[in-house]
């Protein structure tokens, strides 16, 4: 009995004939998922779409059969979906397990890199499309992968992605192949050692194929990838092929697909998700069966008149004349305005409304971009928001858990990437500051972190909610003066005020991050709140002390509590009255509330005296980077 040689053990020049003949086999098992796709893409756009390919999808040939929805509630739920959880743009935070002062500062530097690959990438554009994808198909597809030592991300259509139906039973398939239409002439060029080849392909030919277009400078690409047995196994394969030709063929040494799967709601078998459109359509065909028989019923439903045979009465009579007489012999004119629709009817289309917002958790008003009546305060509003994302709390969960998953893979790509001998940098950036992070300063082991994931929205976005924020702020006594409340009114800038109210703690941050992290030192000022500053840094030498920070970054923390102090002391002496010619006490007598200066016998204020050293340590020879 000859041995069976699947794709992934074939010989490398054998690759795309294997592939392929695999390829066409599955094409049978697509028919039915292909028909829900176009179906649910027909009923989301209101077009009759012939097909998804090529030519399909950018003809559409007008209503035709499939008449154009009044009320497409179907849309209307996905765009009020997709503007509920998409808005938020998770980031992931790093908490290293028991790890010391190098780990932590890794770990923090891990968090600025992800931010950095994620606008890098314009991973916040992109993820609205997979999130759309997933509520109109039921599943999304984000590929995150490595091009000339660079991470990019980008979304991929559904109908590319292939599996064996028997393999991904369990949603865990082993290999995976996605199919695209790639201009030839950019093959040409990335491929130029296989040129001729490349010209020699078909071109990628529909149903609808049509020799004038510019389908026929497309060729069918497939992509393919087969896991590795078990960790280190050899078996991995990532290949790149056309029909007749493989372009790329190497190992595969990763333990994931270069994908990340979004599903709007897991099937119980199967690799494909069911999305909200599969969930709406049969509400939404019934819709249109109501609409299309009250519109044949309005359109029927004209007045009449009715005249006995033989009357003698003119048509030109009856006319919409006020007062108008109408000259008759026997019987009158019967006026006959038909009844339209049943309220039954309309009784029905609203029930069906309803519960199409039922299915999907989404609130008529929240579709309108309403709020409901008698909710004014910021509060409320607030909790009437959580109350109704709750509905979509496991949604927005594997929102967040796509962005988790795309920064496992590229903090991966980057490990790989570095190890080769490449430099990987990326540029974050935040409200404080613009950092060059640069993965050899990082190189963490996955094992010594733990990634988690928060949304960003901090402050309301809507002017109305601003405006109650800052009544908010101004009746809990924490913006006190006059002048800024009533400018926040006219204008609530909430952001512009707090940057100032926090500027002395930011100040603080920033000097202590270039100490402990950065090693750099910089020299207090008189213009700095000086109380705080020696507060805050002695924490922040007790928490480096605590995780073993190195001295030379200790020694700075010291030194800066030590001019600190010294910088309070001189500032309290300039501060004293001018003192007598013959420089005994000071222009005013204790008595009338006058005070001794430190070298007199004064005493210090009590909070630069519980902290100041006795004598300033000087800093350790060894360097302090």
């Amino acid at each position: 009995m000859e041995e069976r040689i699947f794709w992934w053990q074939a010989k490398e020049k054998d690759s795309h004939d294997f592939v392929f003949d695999l390829l066409n086999a599955m094409q049978r098992d697509y028919g039915h998922i292909s028909s829900l796709n176009l179906q649910h893409y027909r009923s989301y756009n209101d077009e009759n779409t012939p097909s998804l390919s090529l030519v399909g999808v950018s003809r559409p040939q007008g209503a035709g059969s499939h008449r154009p929805v009044t009320f497409n509630v179907i849309k209307s739920m996905c765009d009020t979906v997709q503007a509920k959880i998409a808005k938020n743009r998770p980031r992931c935070a790093f908490l290293t397990s028991g790890g010391d002062f190098s780990q932590q500062r890794k770990g923090k530097l891990l968090e600025k890199f992800c931010d950095g690959q994620f606008y890098r990438t314009k991973l916040y554009e992109v993820a609205p499309e997979v999130f759309m994808d997933s509520c109109v198909f039921g599943t999304g597809v984000l590929k995150v992968y490595e091009h000339n030592s660079d991470i990019l991300c980008e979304r991929v259509f559904p109908e590319e992605i292939m599996v064996s139906i028997e393999e991904a039973k369990y949603k865990k398939p082993r290999s995976i192949f996605q199919v695209k239409a790639v201009p030839r002439d950019v093959l040409t060029y990335t491929y130029p050692e296989y040129a001729d080849r490349i010209k020699e392909a078909s071109t990628f030919e529909t149903e609808e194929y049509n020799a004038g277009s510019n389908v026929n400078e497309m060729v069918q690409v497939v992509e393919a990838w087969h896991l590795p047995s078990i960790e280190g196994a050899p078996d991995g394969r990532h290949v790149i092929c056309l029909e007749n030709l493989t372009l790329l063929d190497e190992n595969y040494e990763h333990n994931y697909f270069p994908f990340v799967f979004l599903r709007w709601s897991d099937r119980l078998l199967g690799f494909w998700g069911q999305g909200l459109a599969e969930q709406l359509m049969g509400i939404q065909l019934e819709i249109n069966t109501l609409l299309q028989n009250i519109q044949q019923q309005m359109h029927l439903a004209k007045p009449k008149v009715f005249l006995e045979t033989g009357s003698q009465i003119a048509d030109h009579q009856i006319n919409n004349e006020e007062w108008g007489i109408v000259d008759y012999i026997g019987q009158p004119p019967v006026f006959y305005v038909p009844k339209t629709v049943s309220g039954e009817v309309f009784s029905h289309l609203d029930r069906l409304f309803n519960r199409a917002y039922q299915i999907s958790g989404v609130s008529e008003l929240a579709a309108m971009s309403k709020k409901p009546a008698g909710l004014e305060s910021a509060v409320a509003l607030r909790e009437f928001s959580d109350i109704e994302t709750e509905r979509f709390m496991i949604v927005a969960q594997n929102y967040e858990s796509m962005f988790m998953e795309a920064a496992r893979q590229m903090i991966d790509l980057a490990r790989r990437i570095a190890e080769r001998g490449d430099d990987y940098e990326v540029v974050s950036s935040g409200d404080k500051y613009i950092e060059q992070i640069k993965w050899k300063d990082i190189d963490l082991r996955e094992e010594q972190y733990v990634m988690k994931i928060w949304p960003t929205s901090l402050l309301p976005q809507s002017p109305a909610g601003k405006l109650q924020k800052v009544i908010e702020l101004a009746q809990s006594g924490i913006i006190q003066d006059p002048g800024t409340i009533l400018k926040l009114l006219d204008y609530p800038d909430i952001e512009s005020v707090t940057q100032y109210m926090t500027a002395d703690q930011d100040e603080i941050d920033m000097l202590i991050e270039n100490m402990v992290d950065k090693g750099k030192y910089v020299q207090p000022e008189p213009y700095s709140n000086l109380a705080l500053s020696v507060k805050r840094v002695q924490q922040a030498y007790l928490r480096a002390k605590i995780n073993n920070a190195p001295d030379g970054r200790l020694a700075l923390l010291r030194r800066y509590i030590d001019d600190c102090m010294a910088l309070m002391a001189s500032m309290a002496q300039a501060a004293q009255p001018q003192m007598t010619p013959e420089g005994a006490g000071s222009a005013l007598p204790p008595e009338a509330g006058g005070e001794l200066p430190p070298e007199a016998g004064g005493a210090l204020p009590p909070d630069i005296e519980a902290v100041m050293p006795s004598e300033p340590e000087a800093l350790p020879p060894q360097d302090l980077q």
